[in-house]
């Protein structure tokens, strides 16, 4: 594609380069959050820089200032005036030494080796006019007095105003005047001809003439006054809410900037604003303004504590110039075939395994209505501690099963995209008899429960997952349904650990597509990206269960009900049974029809009756539960 120059587009992008990924390798540094164009007021002057500031330099080897009228009137002096001249400090200049340059480059290069550089390095000058495409605009208003016309200097801001119109690509003339007390024009214009500043280079970056601070320079205070002068909660767009806490020993700091005795501090969000007498490492930030105010620095006390404040680098606070560590060695699938075969065969089973335990587990959770006065007054907060629990909990599981909707999605697209290699898509919705957890964290440890249940004939499931199993450091058991015990909440906590099994599964699905050249489906890395990244948050919610229900481990009474496993024969259980068949069929027809024809409105009704069939679930689960009875969530299942 051309425009009316015949000029083609550059790309900017890294990715766009032959020689470079289609996606491209992530860069240690602050996010786009920063860069100017994502400033937020960013005009006369903004909150976060004074774009006037830009136009100080609007006409390159020339930098100028734009006074306005004193408080006392008008003096002579406002305008534009020429701070100083200097053509060899501008890039633009300094850069075309030579005549090979473009043409009016070497032409400006010249007049500043001429008479009128040489002119400018005496006295003090203002910008007296400005020409472009014919026409000319002097920067003066027409007064009469006693019959004289006098010419008045326009105040600051309407000159940058008509600067800011000039055009960049067209050739532009100035003149330059001195002026007598009254700020009239004395003496002959000093003429420039040239080109506007573009203020980006041409791989989108500001130009390196600006000076660090150059674009704060003419705001009117500091920030930590506007703050408290607002005497509210408002920040610039570049404030972070919450924060990963710096690694308080570096020696236990690993690669990635965590500390590898603390695995919750990569993932609990604390408040930026938080009073730092107590940094409360381990302690997430509160969810509403509310509870959160009486922790935090108010406006006074941030005009007071500032530099208490800590820098943040890629969302984590940092006290000192951090050395930048070395990229970590990326992990991926080795083949397309190897990934399609993962995501289907192991993957997409654990995703709804786990979803079915999660939801075992919160119908144990007694509901909060059952708590008596009597437990409430002896264990206050009991009520919100299950109330907060089963929330949690239940969330988890409706992402798993996004998880297994996305999962079957990726494996369309990439089915879709090269069927001569993978041949036709089939949905993957058959739940995994085992799952692989880490050894350390749940070895030796007793989680027998006389209501626990496992399926019977699943020996040989766990011997031939035994078999394939490439770390000593893993153990397989079956797929199980107990009660969210302390021991089942930790062992929860140990799957959905980051670099934990499903982790480390979704990374090489990152990794993979973001180093390979060839041109997957639009789209595939960001969904990869998203359920990656989702992970940390179900690890966050199940340890916050954990918490929760800790300090009722020695009553589980208190919380848990004693449920046992249903038999899906008998006439109160199969209904349960049933919706979950009816769900899963339904689910399956949906994907097979957005995977080979793409009619939406057609998969989204079989994703409605699916849904139905999960609400109607919901409801008989809950009944039963009532009764003690856990639906055999399984039992579905071949």
């Amino acid at each position: 594609m051309k425009d009316h120059t015949g000029a083609a587009p550059k790309p900017l992008n890294k990715a766009a380069k032959a020689e470079d990924p289609v996606y491209a390798e992530p860069i240690l540094g602050n996010p786009v959050s920063t860069l100017m164009e994502s400033g937020v007021g960013n005009c006369f002057p903004g909150l976060e820089f004074d774009l006037r500031q830009l136009d100080v330099r609007f006409f390159p080897g020339l930098v100028f200032e734009f006074p306005g009228v004193t408080p006392a009137g008008p003096d002579g002096r406002q305008g534009a005036r020429l701070v100083y001249a200097d053509p060899a400090g501008d890039p633009i200049i300094a850069d075309h030494f030579t005549a090979d340059g473009p043409e009016w480059i070497t032409a400006l290069k010249r007049q500043f080796a001429g008479p009128e550089g040489s002119a400018l390095g005496d006295g003090t000058w203002y910008l007296h006019f400005v020409e472009q495409g014919g026409k000319r605009i002097m920067l003066y208003d027409y007064a009469l007095y006693q019959n004289t016309a006098a010419l008045t200097p326009y105040e600051g801001e309407t000159v940058w105003w008509i600067i800011r119109l000039i055009e960049a690509e067209k050739p532009l003339t100035i003149g330059l005047t001195q002026r007598a007390a009254d700020g009239s024009p004395t003496g002959v214009p000093v003429v420039l001809t040239g080109r506007r500043r573009q203020f980006l280079t041409g791989e989108g970056m500001i130009d390196p003439v600006y000076h660090p601070g150059e674009l704060t320079s003419s705001m009117c205070s500091p920030w930590t006054h506007d703050f408290r002068d607002c005497a509210c909660h408002y920040w610039a767009s570049n404030h972070p809410d919450v924060v990963l806490g710096e690694v308080d020993d570096p020696q236990q700091m690993l690669a990635n900037r965590t500390d590898k005795n603390d695995s919750a501090q990569a993932v609990t969000f604390i408040d930026w604003m938080r009073r730092r007498h107590e940094p409360l490492k381990d302690v997430s930030a509160l969810t509403t303004l509310p509870r959160a105010r009486p922790d935090r620095y108010d406006p006074y006390e941030i005009n007071l504590h500032w530099e208490q404040l800590d820098f943040v680098l890629q969302g984590q606070e940092v006290e000192a110039t951090p050395v930048v560590p070395l990229m970590q060695k990326p992990t991926k699938y080795k083949t397309l075939e190897e990934m399609v075969a993962e995501l289907s065969e192991q993957l997409a089973g654990m995703e709804l395994t786990l979803a079915l335990e999660y939801l075992y587990a919160y119908f144990s959770l007694r509901e909060p209505e059952d708590v008596t006065a009597e437990q409430e007054k002896a264990w206050p907060g009991l009520r919100e501690d299950l109330r907060a629990a089963r929330q949690l909990i239940l969330s988890v599981a409706l992402s798993e099963m996004t998880h297994l909707r996305w999962v079957n999605q990726v494996l369309w697209l990439v089915h879709k995209a090269y069927p001569d290699r993978l041949g036709a898509y089939k949905p993957c919705l058959d739940a995994a008899k085992t799952l692989t957890i880490p050894k350390d964290k749940v070895s030796g440890r007793s989680c027998t429960d006389a209501y626990d249940f496992i399926e019977p004939g699943l020996e040989d499931a766990i011997k031939a997952a035994e078999a394939h199993r490439n770390n000593s450091d893993e153990v397989v058991r079956a797929r199980s349904l107990r009660r969210a015990r302390q021991c089942v909440l930790a062992e929860f906590v140990e799957v959905e650990r980051p670099d934990g099994i499903l982790d480390t599964e979704y990374v090489n699905l990152v990794g993979l597509l973001r180093d390979s050249k060839e041109p997957y489906p639009e789209g595939l890395f960001q969904l990869a990206v998203r359920i990656d990244s989702d992970g940390m948050q179900h690890y966050q919610k199940f340890r916050d269960v954990k918490r929760f229900l800790e300090p009722y481990a020695k009553q589980e009474a208190l919380y848990l009900r004693p449920i046992s496993v249903g038999d899906p024969d008998d006439a109160r259980v199969k209904p349960a049974v049933d919706k979950i068949r009816l769900a899963l069929a339904a689910l399956g027809e949906a994907y097979q029809i957005e995977a080979e024809l793409g009619d939406m409105p057609t998969a989204n009704a079989r994703i409605m009756e699916a849904r139905e069939a999960m609400h109607d679930l919901n409801t008989i689960a809950l009944e039963l539960a009532r009764q003690d009875i856990g639906v055999p969530f399984f039992a579905a299942f071949p």
